[in-house]
């Protein structure tokens, strides 16, 4: 089996690291100092951190010069994403010289300006697919972006590398990803999956790992401590 990567998640909100379960900020809980926490995930051997703007996400400010900061100073591979929806959002996370950069499922809303930047920047974007049932919903405002595999066919004529598959009612539950739903991504494109939501155990990785996936998002199960992150590196790596 191929290693499938890891990246550990920290979402950042109001300056805190935070946990949100099925992307609702009424279920928010804070963590504490975010670089500590991503000092900790870099000493138990992490190589990539998937890093949110929670404020940006849901239109109530932002971390900018926080994230910067983060970007700047710590040595791993940064994946950022949260409100990333429009030409300025963008350039300022290019700024971050952060390794990837992951466009907003709100940013599909308009088509024509994503058909432009995946044009030009090629493999750093990835595109987050939100999805709840069939449908594609922008999670911080909760609009419907389209249906998944129609979305997912015109992206791949874009040339879309990366797809970030988020199943919103298992985000953040610690029940298990929706196998189902990356099965059903994986068979209609060729692009890169990264998983994210519900990984519960290793097992989960190990079965996320069978499907052949480019990557898989960890987040709650590392703050409640049901997953060890060492334990979870072998078991995406080894």
């Amino acid at each position: 089996m191929k290693p499938i990567e890891l990246l550990a998640a920290v979402d950042i909100r109001s300056g805190q690291a935070a946990r949100l379960q099925q992307g609702s900020l009424a279920t928010l809980t804070t963590y504490g100092d975010p670089i500590e926490i991503i000092d900790s995930f870099i000493q138990a051997g992490a190589s990539w951190i998937h890093l949110v703007d929670l404020d940006a996400a849901f239109g109530s400010g932002n971390n900018r010069a926080l994230i910067k900061d983060i970007v700047d100073l710590k040595s791993v591979k940064f994946q950022l994403s949260g409100g990333i929806i429009n030409q300025e959002s963008l350039d300022f996370a290019i700024s971050t010289k952060a390794q990837r950069i992951n466009l907003a499922t709100s940013a599909l809303i308009d088509l024509p300006w994503v058909e432009k930047v995946i044009g030009k920047y090629k493999e750093l974007l990835s595109v987050s697919l939100d999805v709840q049932g069939s449908s594609l919903i922008a999670r911080g405002t909760g609009e419907r972006a389209g249906d998944l595999i129609e979305m997912i066919d015109k992206l791949d004529q874009m040339g879309c590398a990366r797809y970030v598959v988020t199943d919103i009612d298992t985000d953040g539950a610690l029940s298990g990803p929706n196998f189902e739903l990356l099965s059903k991504v994986s068979m209609a494109t060729n692009s890169k999956i990264v998983a994210s939501g519900g990984v519960a155990n290793t097992d989960d990785l190990v079965k996320l790992r069978a499907l052949n996936l480019d990557g898989v998002i960890l987040g709650k199960a590392l703050y409640t401590g049901q997953i060890d992150l060492k334990e979870a590196i072998s078991a995406c790596y080894k």
